[in-house]
């Protein structure tokens, strides 16, 4: 071999060995890469072990002696004397960052510390109606029974609620309890003449901003439980909610600042003008809820999202290098206060988790903001540079001077909130997935695309996408894991709960997928057990029977206003039809099966209403058909009612994640079988 060729070779060698070292040197620093969560996920539990050993749930007499017999509960009872409440309202935001946190991590301890505390205060609370009803005496307790004001019940209602939601067996224990405090809020707090909500301090017919989380978010929260629990109530509180939410923004936002100032006095000609910052996190976190609670086809919510944005976008303007926001938000001589810091962060974070601000944008607020929010957590476990609880004031003094302490139980659940919620955003990959939106030409929200693929869009009720999508309740609609049956396809899932056909053809949704849809692209249609509603009262969402093009005049009784109704198949055929004139492929899918048994092995079907319907329309229009009721039913006969009703079935209607993912094997399975569009790409 010659020499030059020799030194080559060699040259060659030690190249491909160093790159192969720097290959290895790579991997290894990529492993050793510390995970972004886990400063997050070392403050809840640092938080949580603090707090656990410090809200003990004792009841105890006058003389601090704990009550064995809840029968004598008096005037002078009280829980035993923590570094904090566990009844007040700051309490109930601890118990959904609790919430939160289990939800994240998987770790049940959190949400057992929030669920220990409510079992025991709703254990009481009879023993406190009956000694308060027969004396009528001012009670330590009596809060639970006559709340004076929204910080009495509001908070905590909010928090029980959520806590109905995710476990309804063990919310029993204080299920009174929350319905009583509920029931103030809606029907007995204060108003102004325009319903909103309001007080008589510090003078008559005062404006507080702090009373959009007392009272809106479990107004919202109302909504969904009566969603789940009986759906004939459920408008009023959603409708409630987003009225409240613009009802404050006409007394207290300020549009050339994009904040909140934080209160209005009746008869004052300059309202005091100051931009407390915890004032405008409680505006944060209300938008946040009712946002997620509330149908995105109820007027108004598409202004409540925006407002979201624009004091988002406000409050990032006043971000300090230490990545805190001041007491006075745009007053610089104030000092960073750490719970509205963290309802900021909570705020940025899961608005980039819901996909209504900008990822790239926001992101690098939030983990900022987190930073110096993280160092505000001693090693205790304990919150510091936390304002104390403030009322409204009338000067930058007023603010400026309130004292901070660790024992302000406002910056508890504000800081787990924060930091579950960007726990959930550092584990959701920087670029959208399938089924998220992006800008399109026109600068409208558009699904991503898979290049030279059809998007598939399903235009359904909750059993296709229940609640958020998330799993609310447990309950899970079989639109969120349909993507994971198809190879590689871009699925949007539009589906909303609590709609039927007409309303959803009515309303916002199908005109989304609608002026979305491009040629090739599939759309799956599939409504039906909202359409047996009333058609003008109550939700007023019905359908008239079959397939006829002619409407029937009805009277709303929410208004006294006329809409012509017209059939069920009439609403499917417009959507097929709609479709198909933008080259879009449509599928019509009849209902799932409700958990509606004859014996042990038959389930009803909708042979002669839903099912019939949805084949004649398929076929006069000259599209595929799926008779998913038949199919399922079938499916859930072979199980057996047991099992089903037991790991398939969440209630009458909603599905368990198995059974939503025995929905899709069993769809995607039949839309190969028919050979149709999307056959090639089931897996």
């Amino acid at each position: 071999m010659k020499p030059l060729f020799r030194k080559l070779l060699l040259c060659a060698a030690l190249s491909a060995c160093a790159a192969l070292s720097l290959h290895a040197q790579a991997q290894q620093q990529r492993a050793q890469r510390p995970d972004p969560t886990a400063s997050m996920l070392e403050v809840i539990d640092r938080i949580y072990n603090y707090l656990d050993g410090c809200t003990p749930t004792t009841l105890v007499d006058g003389d601090g002696k704990a009550i064995r017999d809840l029968k004598k509960i008096d005037e002078r009872s009280s829980f035993q004397r923590g570094d904090f409440g566990i009844n007040t309202y700051e309490w109930g935001v601890t118990y959904s960052g609790m919430f939160l946190a289990s939800e994240v991590t998987g770790n049940p301890k959190y949400s057992k510390y929030a669920y220990d505390r409510m079992k025991a205060l709703g254990e009481v609370y009879p023993y406190v109606k009956k000694y308060y009803d027969e004396t009528g005496y001012q009670m330590r307790l009596g809060a639970m029974e006559k709340p004076k004001w929204l910080d009495d019940c509001g908070s905590m209602a909010a928090a029980m609620i959520k806590a109905t939601l995710a476990n309804p067996q063990d919310s029993r224990a204080f299920r009174a309890l929350l319905d009583n405090w509920i029931e103030f809020v809606m029907y007995e707090e204060y108003r102004l003449g325009d319903g909103i909500l309001a007080r008589n301090r510090p003078t008559t017919n005062s404006v507080w901003l702090d009373d959009m989380y007392m009272g809106i978010t479990p107004i919202a929260y109302r909504g969904r439980l009566s969603q789940v629990e009986r759906g004939d109530l459920t408008q009023k509180f959603y409708n409630e909610a987003i009225n409240q939410v613009l009802l404050f923004k006409k007394y207290l936002w300020v549009p050339e600042m994009n904040l909140f100032r934080h209160g209005w006095i009746e008869g004052m000609s300059e309202h005091p003008n100051y931009h407390w910052a915890r004032c405008n996190g409680w505006a944060v976190l209300t938008m946040c809820d009712v946002l997620d609670v509330v149908p995105p086809s109820t007027q108004g919510w598409n202004e409540v999202k925006d407002l979201l944005v624009s004091l988002l976008r406000g409050i990032a303007a006043y971000q300090s290098p230490e990545g805190t926001w001041h007491q006075l938000i745009n007053n610089t001589e104030s000092y960073l206060e750490t719970s509205a810091s963290a309802m900021f962060v909570y705020g940025y974070a899961h608005a980039i988790n819901k996909g209504w601000i900008d990822r790239t944008a926001y992101q690098d607020i939030a983990r900022s903001g987190w930073n110096g929010v993280a160092k505000q957590v001693n090693e205790k476990g304990q919150v510091e540079n936390t304002c104390v609880g403030t009322g409204l004031g009338w000067t930058n003094t007023f603010y400026m001077s309130r004292p901070v302490n660790v024992f302000a139980a406002h910056g508890y659940g504000p800081v787990l909130l924060a930091a579950a919620e960007l726990v959930k955003m550092l584990k959701t990959p920087a670029q959208p997935q399938p089924g998220q939106f992006a800008t399109d030409s026109r600068g409208m929200m558009a699904p991503l695309r898979q290049e030279g693929k059809p998007t598939v869009y399903l235009a359904g009720d909750s059993t296709c996408k229940n609640g958020s999508g998330r799993g609310d309740n447990g309950q899970w609609g079989w639109g969120s894991f349909f993507a994971e049956y198809l190879d590689g396809l871009t699925v949007e899932n539009d589906a909303v709960g609590g709609l039927s056909s007409r309303t959803f053809y009515n309303g916002t949704q199908w005109p989304l997928i609608r002026d979305h849809v491009q040629k090739g692209d599939v759309v799956l249609i599939q409504f039906g057990h909202n359409d047996m509603s009333p058609l003008g009262t109550g939700r007023a969402r019905g359908s008239l029977s079959g397939t006829d093009d002619q409407p029937q005049t009805v009277v709303m009784e929410r208004n006294g206003s006329h809409q012509d109704v017209y059939s069920y198949g009439h609403y499917i055929r417009m959507m097929v039809r709609q479709a198909k004139m933008r080259g879009a492929l449509p599928i019509v899918v009849s209902p799932t099966p409700q958990n509606n048994w004859s014996g042990e092995r038959k389930i009803n079907r909708f042979d002669q209403t839903f099912n019939a319907w949805c084949r004649q329309v398929a076929q006069e229009e000259g599209v595929p058909f799926i008779d998913f009721n038949d199919i399922c039913a079938a499916e859930y006969e072979r199980i057996g009612r047991t099992t089903a009703q037991k790991e398939y079935f969440a209630d009458s209607v909603h599905t368990r994640e198995q059974g939503a993912r025995l929905y899709c094997q069993v769809l995607a399975k039949a839309l190969k079988d028919q050979n149709t569009v999307l056959a090639k790409y089931v897996k």
